[in-house]
């Protein structure tokens, strides 16, 4: 950049953060295309197939071994991208993922897809959420939860994924398929991410959200002004360590688990009930309308977030998700409730799409952004856990009472509690300063 050139002038018409934001939303969309949405096609295969002896249960356990791993490495990871830059953990972590995919295409026994998913995993939790927020937390503030937004739409639209991974096994074979997968995992990811990527504005002279510089002699001229003060906000530098040391840490990982165990929880046993509930939509549309939805709901969140605040507007969207719920529980007590089914199918789905893009949002307003990878890779793992946990709670309590109500009814009280610990969960104040935050 030229010294007479101001930083937009230097990037173009448009803030090079934007250029990050759409390399992220490339990135998970080959993260969750690649390796969860198309899972399920691969599944319907492979207990077609004897050697892996055709059990649904025994086969979707590698879906398990998947989410597993990438929940158990996400403080590691968000650690690397403190340390390294997002930049090199995503490309690292695309390089694993793509072999991984690729190496499937030679499985012929179960025990393979439980190693390969985990190899799977521990490189789409590279190439994932993690890095992608610790990146958009640094190119962004005030404008922060749109562009959160608009990258994690990428997962929504992942689930397209999954159609051209059903075109490839009619046309050709499920091997050909993985190594395609594969490919595109390289191709998609390594290549934009090493063009465009950059860890924060800095690096190329740039401010967050294209604001412009100080203005050097309109600084000089205030500090030469009788009685003048020139104030900077400096962000505390928080660390994991000293978030532990916090209430509003525990807080906030306490609401996103309980919050991950209940979307997972209806939204795996979707299917089912709407099939139970015999009504004239079909159970898998209703089941891939309620995660498309979730796209809009990214980006309405995201937006609402930059002029409220995100931790209240995670409030509101969890509280949105109570509303769809008991919609649904009503429309079980009701003989021609299609209304009611797609009423739960919209709010629900809508509500549900902003969680994961609120997650950062509110790390990021808690504990700023000077160790955000390290944060955030915790509240990667503590929503994994919830979100392994929240379908066999559901089976349990169906099991035990022969009725998806009583799970429904469990899960509105789970909602109330994630409500509140979220509400109370205020930014601490920084240990060992004397100032407020």
């Amino acid at each position: 950049m030229r010294e007479d050139q101001s930083p937009k002038e230097a990037s173009g018409r448009i803030f090079y953060g934007w250029w990050i934001v759409a390399v992220c939303f490339l990135v998970l969309v080959v993260h969750s295309g690649c390796a969860f949405y198309s899972f399920a096609r691969f599944t319907t295969t492979f207990t077609e197939i004897a050697a892996f002896g055709s059990s649904v249960g025994a086969i979707g356990f590698a879906a398990s071994v998947y989410m597993l791993i990438l929940g158990l490495t996400g403080p590691a990871v968000g650690r690397l991208s403190d340390r390294l830059g997002p930049k090199k953990v995503i490309i690292g972590g695309a390089v694993i993922a793509g072999a991984g995919l690729m190496l499937l295409s030679l499985a012929s026994q179960v025990w393979h897809l439980y190693l390969l998913y985990g190899v799977v995993g521990l490189g789409m939790s590279g190439a994932g959420v993690v890095p992608v927020s610790a990146t958009i937390s640094k190119w962004f503030t005030k404008r922060r939860g749109a562009a959160m937004g608009i990258a994690t739409a990428g997962i929504a639209l992942g689930a397209f994924l999954a159609l051209l991974t059903d075109l490839i096994i009619d046309a050709a074979s499920w091997q050909t398929a993985f190594l395609v997968l594969g490919l595109i995992t390289w191709a998609l990811i390594i290549l934009p991410t090493t063009l465009v990527m950059k860890t924060r504005p800095s690096d190329v002279g740039l401010l967050p959200d294209g604001a412009a510089p100080p203005d050097e002699v309109a600084i000089a001229e205030m500090e030469a002004a009788p009685g003048a003060e020139v104030s900077f906000d400096i962000e505390p530098a928080w660390t994991v360590t000293r978030a532990m040391r916090t209430a509003s840490f525990w807080l906030m990982l306490v609401a996103f688990f309980l919050v991950g165990a209940v979307i997972a929880g209806v939204l795996q046993h979707e299917d089912r009930f709407l099939t139970i509930m015999e009504v004239s939509i079909p159970a898998t549309l209703g089941l891939a309308l309620t995660g498309g939805i979730g796209g809009l709901g990214k980006l309405a969140f995201g937006f609402l977030a930059d002029r409220l605040s995100p931790k209240y507007t995670a409030i509101i969207c969890i509280a949105l998700q109570l509303v769809g719920l008991a919609i649904l529980i009503i429309a079980q007590m009701m003989t021609q409730n299609v209304a009611m089914v797609w009423a739960f199918v919209i709010v629900f789905g809508f509500a549900m799409g902003g969680n994961i893009t609120l997650q950062p949002l509110v790390t990021g307003q808690l504990f700023g952004t000077a160790s955000f990878g390290a944060i955030f890779g915790w509240v990667v793992l503590i929503a994994a856990v919830g979100s392994a946990l929240g379908p066999s709670l559901m089976g349990v309590i169906y099991d035990a009472s022969g009725s998806y109500s009583v799970g429904f009814m469990t899960f509105l009280g789970v909602y109330a509690v994630a409500i509140t610990a979220l509400f109370f969960a205020r930014r601490p104040k920084p240990i060992g300063q004397n100032t407020t935050s």
